[in-house]
């Protein structure tokens, strides 16, 4: 159980930090309107993501899903940063 906290705490920062970054760095239009939106769902997102790990059956399915959510969304954050025009 303890597991699964801290997984969620600690890899749900990042992985939610992503998951906004990418979504404010793919948005069609100018970012400079999205990005106060994007910090207010950027807390229910990661709280979300805290409440998920306790699905998984144990700490360890918790850690290895959510680091490897943390590399496929800062790879697609990278991806975007280096092949989108954004900001």
């Amino acid at each position: 159980m303890l597991a699964r906290t801290f997984a969620g705490i600690l890899l749900g920062l990042p992985l939610s930090m992503a998951i906004v970054s990418v979504a404010i760095w793919v948005w069609p239009h100018s970012s400079e309107s999205v990005v106060i939106p994007m910090m207010v769902v950027f807390f229910p997102l990661w709280i979300g993501i805290m409440a998920a790990t306790f699905l998984f059956r144990s700490g360890m399915r918790a850690w290895a899903w959510l680091a490897v959510a943390n590399v496929a969304a800062f790879g697609a954050l990278f991806v975007a940063k280096h092949t989108l025009p954004g900001l």
